[in-house]
């Protein structure tokens, strides 16, 4: 009696061992997303100064092409893009405000 206990306790086991597993999918943890803080009111005057003189500047084709190659301004880059930004725009006038 114990064996055949043992037997289909045996064969139980082996027929789920044959059943398909079913995988948990794994979910990845969200990827930390750049901590943005809010312009200050000296950046905000800043940036309507330049959006002003950048609005009545003539520039030539090569800034053209550098200004168009830019890739999507975001969070992580936006400083660096707006120093490049204002450095050509010192190339024409190295005073922020237009003269009227």
């Amino acid at each position: 009696m114990k064996q055949l206990k043992f037997l289909k306790l045996y064969n139980t086991i082996l027929e789920q061992d044959d059943a398909p597993v079913q995988e948990v999918p794994v979910e990845e943890p969200p990827a930390a997303e750049p901590e943005v803080t809010p312009l200050s009111p000296e950046s905000e005057v800043l940036l309507v100064r330049l959006l002003k003189k950048a609005i009545v500047t003539t520039i030539e084709a090569e800034d053209v092409d550098t200004i168009s190659s830019l890739e999507d301004i975001n969070e992580v880059n936006a400083k660096e893009t707006l120093s490049m930004l204002i450095r050509i725009m010192q190339k024409y006038s190295t005073d922020i405000d237009i003269d009227v």
